[in-house]
């Protein structure tokens, strides 16, 4: 069989793997992408059930992230944002908390909902200074910082176990500080036509060759062995996630934090607010939901609403999340109809003190490089960043 032979060979064409591959392609190299799944995107993608768009994982996208932004035209993506402002569960009923930079004139609201109090603005600084220090946990910084009232507990801890997928308080403080900068610098949202239209858009005019399955590598003469035949090139950059990237790798793998996703129909919406609603009396298993439908109308059918539900671990189960939903609701979901659930067990890599880095970072073996969002920023921007550096690092191979 013949051998495709190519400057840069990249396995995965998942966020890193498609920036990687965007930036030697645009200097002029010849590179393929080579994606063992049927469509390009990795951990973003969106599925079509019934009529409704579903994405696999409960994901949002940040227009703030600035390594993304210089990779993607933001415009493009017709990104629906989400509100500056979260709904709460509460003993006494369902409170809605706002951003007081962007809505100053909600702020009496929210300050009678209970949840935030004077001291809070004080306290939030000093978890700002306690951050830039020695790297701790998000739950010993903010301790330490004196933030234990109603606005961590209630708000900021149950909002941040559906962005960072953890609720023990494990992640790096100064990640998490990184995470809440990008919040207030940017408001996610949801591309138009799911999050896989962002990586449909960084695959435009790329070479990916799809369900090609490398099978082995050698680091010493970036040859592949394919379930499509034979590749060799001048640079490997390995993009296929943390722990596939382990596997090619012959390496241990690193952390990572597992979701289940719920995504349920209804012809009466249990809100007619966009905005993600959260439970702050800790009395099940849903971290975050919204009806997608009212950010995101084309995610339904006419006549029809969806709401989505994230979870963290992979213990919780149908019946848990629908209670769970009608009491964050206060709304009747036993007619709801499940569209798709989804066992994501690695959703992110985890990031524990010491682990995080604002740079890119990579890991350099021969001529393999290995990229991807679990060298110290598991979010999209740094899957980004860490793509592009591993183009930067494929050039030098090649010189």
């Amino acid at each position: 069989m013949t051998t495709s032979r190519h400057d840069v060979v990249v396995v995965g064409a998942g966020i890193a793997g498609l920036s990687c591959a965007r930036a030697l392609a645009a200097d002029g190299h010849d590179v393929v992408v080579l994606e063992a799944q049927t469509q390009v995107g990795g951990r973003v993608a969106t599925e079509q059930v019934d009529g409704f768009l579903v994405d696999r994982g409960f994901q949002v996208l940040n227009p703030a992230y600035p390594h993304l932004r210089r990779r993607v035209d933001m415009h493009r993506l017709g990104l629906r944002r989400f509100p500056r402002e979260v709904r709460v569960r509460t003993l006494d009923g369902l409170a809605e908390v706002s951003d007081p930079s962007r809505r100053p004139d909600r702020l009496p609201r929210s300050l009678r909902s209970g949840l935030v109090r004077a001291g809070d603005v004080a306290a939030l600084a000093a978890v700002a200074r306690a951050a830039a220090g020695a790297d701790l946990t998000r739950r010993e910084v903010f301790d330490r910082a004196g933030f234990t009232t109603p606005l961590r507990h209630q708000v900021v801890d149950p909002f941040l176990a559906g962005v960072v997928c953890e609720q023990d308080g494990s992640t790096s403080a100064r990640f998490t500080a990184w995470l809440l900068a990008m919040f207030a610098a940017g408001t996610p949202g949801l591309p138009s036509g799911g999050m896989a239209t962002l990586p449909r858009i960084m695959a435009e005019d790329l070479d990916v060759r799809l369900g090609t399955r490398v099978e082995a590598l050698d680091p010493a003469t970036a040859s592949l062995n394919t379930s499509e035949g034979d590749f060799s090139a001048r640079a490997v950059v390995i993009a296929a996630g943390p722990l596939e990237a382990a596997r090619l790798e012959g390496t241990e793998p690193v952390a990572v934090h597992a979701t289940r996703s719920f995504w349920f129909a209804t012809h009466r919406a249990p809100s007619h607010s966009p905005a993600i609603h959260l439970d702050g009396t800790g009395s099940g298993p849903v971290a975050t939901t919204t009806v997608v439908s009212h950010l995101a109308p084309e995610y339904a059918p006419a006549g029809e609403h969806l709401v989505a539900a994230l979870t963290v671990g992979e213990s919780a189960d149908e019946h848990q999340v629908r209670d769970h939903l009608g009491l964050v609701y206060g709304a009747d979901p036993a007619d709801w109809r499940l569209v798709r659930e989804h066992h994501v067990p690695v959703t992110v890599p985890a990031v524990g003190p010491g682990a995080h880095r604002a740079g890119a970072g990579v890991r350099i073996v021969q001529r393999t490089i290995t990229c991807g969002d679990q060298f110290g920023n598991a979010s999209l921007d740094g899957a980004a960043a860490s793509g592009r550096r591993a183009a930067r690092e494929a050039l030098n191979l090649l010189r």
